[in-house]
């Protein structure tokens, strides 16, 4: 049987600031934040998660900021 790979949930960066962060994609660029979490191998680190109006796979942006 062969793997297919049907298509990318999200992508992840690395980013500086997290208020920097926030205010680029959320009000600059107009993505909807949809959550915010925190990185489990770094627990101290936001983990912010950006996409279109419903979280459609595939429209997601999500990084870890760290300063």
């Amino acid at each position: 049987m062969e793997n297919k790979i049907l298509g990318l949930h999200h992508i992840t960066a690395i980013a500086g600031d997290a208020k920097r962060n926030f205010n680029f994609y959320a009000n600059v660029l107009g993505l909807r934040f949809i959550k915010k979490t925190v990185n489990f191998d770094d627990p101290g680190t936001y983990h912010f998660y950006f996409g279109d109006e419903v979280g459609s796979a595939g429209t997601i942006l999500t990084f870890f900021p760290w300063v």
